[in-house]
């Protein structure tokens, strides 16, 4: 029996990091170390340096690597085939302790999302729910959620379709331009300005392509189409745009005064409020059939923490929306 116990130690002590095997049996799940770590939430470096200590730790290869494709070998073939059930099982059971803590509460949201809207109301969240514990899970792969991720609630314009989720209605996307107040003095000051007159000077813009989910695709291209209807302007001057597919840093670059922005009203209307950036025309977009949507686990519903979690996100909401649509808003049905 004692041999037996000191086998099974010895054993144990060799055995690999629950982390590293966390990293391969995701990345070998999608042969990518990139999306890996999408869903584990971290840098595709530290699933890389996970790896490559855990083929370290066993002297073999675990993955064949041709530029961005990765593929298992035999032996990372027969690591994964052991390793996953096993995996598995110790993150259902941690879900069902973690579910345990009534005071715990999982939101999934955006990198955007987190950057512009929650982290700016999460400090008041906190002061005044202080005895609930909000786990916050930054991603932009909402429409295939991995097993080792169910959230409570998540806020997406593209929500998962699994049948344990309920989804409504949120908010919907009001767009108009935005820059800083040194950008407006140098450009725009004194004049009064149509739509189009903004595509005369220094535009910043929302790539189309690698974009992240903030919504439906709406640049000035879409600005122009639209205004041109009725404004009667064909010709205009040749602008400087800067493009990224990042928002955050877009809505970084306005407030530098580098240029006018199309803001999403729910991630700049607070740098409006703090005079951190300025609408130069009174012109938006409100699309009354694009919309941000709150999806419920079905298992959070009747949990008090979840309950005092939506009456604050529907207070934020309330006053964030307030006004909207108003008179002199362009509607876009």
């Amino acid at each position: 029996m004692q041999k037996k116990q000191q086998f099974a130690d010895r054993l144990l002590a060799q055995m690999p990091s629950l982390r590293a095997l966390r990293c391969f049996v995701t990345a070998a799940r999608y042969e990518s170390f990139t999306q890996a770590a999408e869903v584990l939430c971290v840098t595709q470096a530290a699933v890389s340096r996970q790896i490559k200590e855990l083929e370290d730790t066993l002297e073999v290869a675990l993955f064949e690597r041709a530029g961005r494709h990765i593929a298992l070998t035999d032996a990372g073939r027969i690591l994964y085939n052991a390793s996953y059930l096993s995996i598995m099982n110790i993150a259902e059971a941690a879900q069902a302790v973690r579910r345990v803590d009534r005071h715990a509460l999982t939101l999934c949201i955006s990198h955007t999302f987190s950057a512009l809207w929650l982290s700016g109301r999460l400090p008041d969240f906190r002061r005044r729910f202080p005895e609930i514990r909000l786990h916050v899970m930054v991603t932009e792969q909402f429409m295939e959620l991995d097993d080792l991720m169910e959230p409570d609630v998540i806020i997406t314009k593209n929500p998962p379709r699994e049948a344990e989720y309920e989804v409504e209605p949120l908010f919907h996307d009001i767009v108009y331009p935005v820059c800083s107040v040194p950008f407006h003095e140098r450009h725009f000051h004194g004049r009064t300005l149509k739509p189009l007159d903004l595509l005369q000077h220094p535009t910043l813009s929302l790539s189309l392509l690698g974009r992240a989910q903030v919504c439906e695709h709406v640049d000035w291209r879409v600005w122009k189409n639209w205004f041109q209807q009725g404004d009667g302007s064909e010709r205009l001057g040749q602008n400087d745009n800067f493009e990224s597919n990042d928002y955050r840093l877009l809505v970084a670059q306005a407030e530098a005064g580098e240029g006018t922005l199309l803001g999403w009203h729910h991630l700049v209307h607070r740098q409006v409020e703090q005079k951190k950036l300025v609408r130069p025309v009174d012109d938006a977009l409100v699309f009354h059939d694009r919309h941000h949507y709150l999806i419920t686990h079905r298992n959070a519903r009747a949990r008090p923490e979840y309950m005092q979690f939506r009456q604050w996100l529907d207070d934020e909401i309330g006053a964030m929306m307030q006004g909207w649509p108003s008179e002199q808003a362009k509607v876009a049905q």
